[in-house]
């Protein structure tokens, strides 16, 4: 009988407890200080042909930018911009399949710099002026704890990863850009 009337009294209580928690809001309280800025991602822009002898450009970060040795790098091509003036990117490595072999858009890099090349199977002398002139690079420097993070987010896309960072938008549809090859996916 004791246990009994104690489970009662137990399950009345823990009842109680349960349906007790349903009210009017209380008070809002006040807001937290303002934190410090996080890290951000950079872009910087820059034209180039690939030529002989060494079909390459380094692309020299501008003086006043640090880039930390924990700090990610990846270049894009501007590669098409489509008939409604879409810009499409194509992050590096990007290869393309001929007959006669492979070319490949390659890139490395320095926390001064990054050197953007041609490389692969075909002959370099031989290729036209749709494949090694007038490109458009963009460098992205990404904090590292963008890409450590536990985020989604596709890196070599470039619309994502500029949403994601709030780079500035650009606009090359005032003049013509050469028509590329389509890339082998």
């Amino acid at each position: 009988m004791k246990i009994s009337n104690t489970l009662i009294l137990l399950s009345i209580l823990s009842f109680s407890l349960l349906w007790a928690c349903e009210g009017p809001a209380g008070i809002p309280g006040q807001d937290g200080a303002n934190g410090e800025n996080g890290e951000e991602g950079y872009a910087f822009e820059y034209t180039l042909t690939f030529s002989a002898p060494d079909y390459g450009a380094v692309l020299e970060l501008p003086s006043d930018f640090t880039m930390l040795d924990s700090d990610v790098m990846m270049v894009y091509l501007l590669w098409e911009i489509t008939d409604d003036g879409t810009e499409i990117w194509r992050a590096l490595p990007q290869s393309l399949y001929f007959t006669d072999g492979i070319l490949s858009y390659n890139f490395d890099f320095t926390k001064y710099d990054a050197r953007v090349f041609l490389d692969g199977t075909v002959d370099l002398d031989g290729l036209g002026a749709d494949l090694t002139d007038n490109w458009i690079a963009r460098i992205v420097v990404l904090p590292a704890q963008f890409v450590n993070a536990r985020t989604k987010l596709d890196y070599t896309d470039y619309n994502q990863v500029k949403a994601y960072l709030n780079l500035p938008d650009t606009d090359h549809t005032t003049g013509s850009y050469p028509t590329r090859p389509a890339v082998s996916e």
